[in-house]
């Protein structure tokens, strides 16, 4: 992909207009959050599948949260009462995707394991976390992304840079969605589609090109470009 001076030109009157006003998770901001505050951001992180409205209203929503919070979950002694448990929570939010049948239902399914997962993570979900912060070198931040990948179902390439970027943790990484591929599109470049993304080889390169060709010559950082697109994009695309 190689953006003419053109489109360059386009992206740079978006930054301008809108990255003063755009919020961008300060770094590290994960450190003030409790072990249950990074579960439901987690959890976020699955319901936003297929539609964010649901994810609102469960975030909006107190009794909702505390019902499958950590410690709630930690008194349930069967696989099979935390699923019920999950899957009613996620169905009265209304999220996508959140089947009535549980067994095949992947979202509740997703997030039994990911709750084990972390429930058995020596030093809980914010060791997990810095121990993610600890990994260092040129590869650090994709590294990160390919440990929670590997370790948490439903966690994508999208989802997992996301829940990085938004802990103030990952900042030279894209959350490529439908949004970012259509004010793309709407600027003359096209991006692979959603399937194409979701092969790691693909959604690596595609975020490279947009990083050295974009961000880089526009002088302006992957996380802060990524929120500039995804927070504006009505402003921006129906503009």
């Amino acid at each position: 992909m190689k953006p003419t001076k053109k489109q360059l030109a386009m992206f740079k009157v978006i930054i301008e207009n809108y990255e003063k006003n755009t919020k961008t998770a300060k770094s590290h901001n994960w450190k003030k959050m409790d072990d249950n505050a990074l579960w439901l951001s987690l959890v976020g992180q699955v319901n936003v599948v297929g539609g964010v409205d649901g994810n609102k209203r469960f975030q909006d929503n107190e009794t909702l949260k505390q019902r499958i919070s950590l410690n709630s979950l930690g008194k349930i002694k069967s696989d099979e009462k935390l699923a019920t448990t999950i899957n009613a929570v996620l169905r009265e939010a209304g999220i996508r995707y959140a089947s009535e049948n549980i067994s095949k239902c992947n979202k509740t399914n997703a997030l039994v394991h990911n709750y084990k997962f972390i429930s058995k993570y020596k030093g809980g979900f914010r060791n997990l976390i810095q121990d993610l912060v600890n990994i260092k070198g040129k590869n650090a931040e994709l590294e990160r992304v390919d440990f929670l990948i590997n370790n948490f179902k439903y966690l994508k390439n999208k989802s997992a840079r996301d829940f990085l970027m938004g802990l103030g943790i990952n900042k030279n990484t894209l959350a490529l969605d439908i949004r970012i591929q259509n004010i793309f599109e709407h600027i003359g470049l096209q991006l692979p589609n959603q399937t194409e993304l979701g092969k790691k080889s693909i959604y690596a390169a595609t975020e490279k090109d947009i990083i050295e060709n974009i961000c880089i010559p526009l002088n302006i950082q992957p996380v802060v470009f990524d929120r500039i697109l995804f927070h504006n994009y009505d402003k921006i695309y129906y503009k």
